[in-house]
């Protein structure tokens, strides 16, 4: 397949239609560039995902260390509810765990689905190009 020329060499053909712009592939911006962009071209979300999975983990572990703690303690003046408290949070934390980790693989595949779909798009006008040179 042959690439359409550089803007160097390239001359105008006699249509007038000119090469279609070429796009950089998706999030080749650096970190702070991309966070204040406007134009919202480019994403912070994958850059951050793993990070915010991390903090997350930390945070729900502390609140179930805190939890249990207090179903302990709850249990010493009423057995019952600090047994329920523990069995309580012993359930919530790895359901919130997992509804933490769904919304981040949600956000990503979101992203990565849009920067495919421009990177689809650009190769699609990189092959009208070709095609129109050709005939």
């Amino acid at each position: 397949m042959t690439q359409p020329p550089s803007s160097e060499n390239w001359e105008q053909p006699q249509g007038g239609y000119g090469p279609p712009p070429r796009q950089a592939g998706p999030d080749t911006t650096g970190f702070f560039k991309a966070l204040f962009d406007f134009s919202f071209k480019s994403f912070v979300t994958i850059k951050f995902a793993a990070i915010i999975y991390g903090i997350a983990l930390v945070l729900i572990g502390i609140f179930t260390l805190i939890g249990v703690i207090l179903a302990f303690v709850t249990m010493t003046e009423e057995p019952l509810v600090g047994f329920f408290t523990l069995v309580l949070v012993v359930i919530l934390a790895p359901f919130y765990l997992i509804l933490v980790r769904l919304t981040l693989e949600l956000y990503v595949a979101m992203i990565r689905t849009a920067q495919n779909t421009a990177a689809t798009k650009s190769e699609l006008e990189n092959l009208r190009w070709d095609m129109s040179q050709r005939g």
